[in-house]
């Protein structure tokens, strides 16, 4: 059987850590009317179908627009339902298309489900290139986005192969422990054709990450281990200051040991999750900045997304914070929407 392992111990002794985040909120240089707007490279209509489906009528039409942004060095996708996904930025192409490649089932497990059933959701997701950013772009039937490097040996014709599946806990905003949290299934599966891993959750949050040379065993999948709390302040498109009424997003900050090359290794990956059931990813050194802790605001940005077919000046704008982790120096970027992307320091 494919166990899911839930974090235990080390999520109950997380939980006595005092979220940080808003203090960094306060500072007058967090005027984003002043920050230079990032840069709209290029906008795609994507056509996703929905797990288990083989022929496209019945596709999900998603519109994901790609920026630079200056200030971070970072690339942003963002689709229309306000996901977002970060990688370092690169000169842009003259091609600003998007080209298939394949395209995955990825079923994964709710929250209590332990084994996988005819009944278990199967999330449709495909596989594209950007070739504005030369980037692979992920895009799920959620409207979740992720990016990732190209590989020198891609190939297009394989399947997505089980890793390890968890489940971890996400704290209300109120909550300083884990007792009544949030109960978050996810599973990780190695894309064949990348050999990169795919991490998603059971709401529909997909994130991408380097694969260790061989999978876990089966039977000794390694709990996720909590590390710390955030609670960051995340304005509106159209909000120009943090005020008492600005939205609060908790995010939960985890490793996940069974990305380890060998048991002795100490890198591994984190990932950041939050309650809406987003995830990102980092590599992780497997040590943090001594004494460091919150987060240190950068940057902010408003993004607009268009629907399939739609005219940019009509579509929606999306509100987007900017944060340094100062325990690992990543650049957390959280959405309106409760979607986070993590671009490593």
């Amino acid at each position: 059987m494919r166990k899911k392992i839930a974090a235990g111990l080390a999520v109950v002794m997380a939980g006595l850590v005092v979220w940080a985040g808003s203090a960094a909120n306060t500072a007058s240089a967090q005027d984003k009317t002043k920050i230079p707007p990032p840069d709209h490279i290029c906008g795609h209509d994507l056509k996703v179908r929905p797990g288990g489906e083989s022929d496209w009528p019945k596709a999900h039409k998603i519109g994901v627009e790609i920026f630079q942004d200056a200030t971070t060095k970072a690339t942003i996708a963002i689709s229309d339902v306000g996901a977002i996904a970060v990688a370092k930025a690169t000169p842009p192409g003259k091609d600003k298309s998007a080209k298939w490649l394949t395209a995955h089932d990825l079923s994964c497990r709710k929250t209590g489900e332990l084994d996988f059933t005819q009944k278990t959701k199967k999330w449709g997701v495909e596989l594209f290139r950007d070739l504005s950013t030369n980037r692979l772009l992920y895009a799920c039937e959620s409207g979740s986005v992720a990016l990732a490097p190209v590989p020198g040996e891609l190939v297009t014709n394989k399947g997505p192969k089980w890793h390890h599946a968890l489940e971890a806990k996400v704290r209300g905003l109120n909550q300083l422990k884990f007792d009544d949290a949030k109960h978050i299934s996810m599973e990780v599966f190695k894309d064949e054709n990348t050999g990169g891993l795919i991490y998603i959750t059971e709401f529909g949050g997909i994130a991408t990450a380097a694969a260790p040379s061989s999978a876990p065993d089966p039977k000794k999948i390694v709990a996720p281990k909590a590390q710390y709390g955030l609670v960051l302040r995340v304005r509106g498109a159209d909000e120009p200051d943090f005020t008492e009424k600005t939205k609060k997003i908790g995010v939960e900050v985890f490793e996940d040991p069974n990305t380890k090359e060998d048991p002795n290794a100490e890198a591994t990956t984190l990932f950041y999750l939050t309650e809406k059931g987003y995830i990102a990813t980092a590599p992780f050194s497997g040590k943090f900045v001594p004494d460091a802790k919150s987060v240190t605001w950068k940057s902010a940005m408003a993004l607009r997304a268009r629907k399939f077919g739609e005219d940019f000046s009509k579509a929606k704008k999306y509100g987007i914070e900017v944060f340094e982790d100062n325990r690992t120096g990543n650049l957390i970027f959280i959405c309106e929407t409760g979607s986070i992307a993590v671009l490593p320091k």
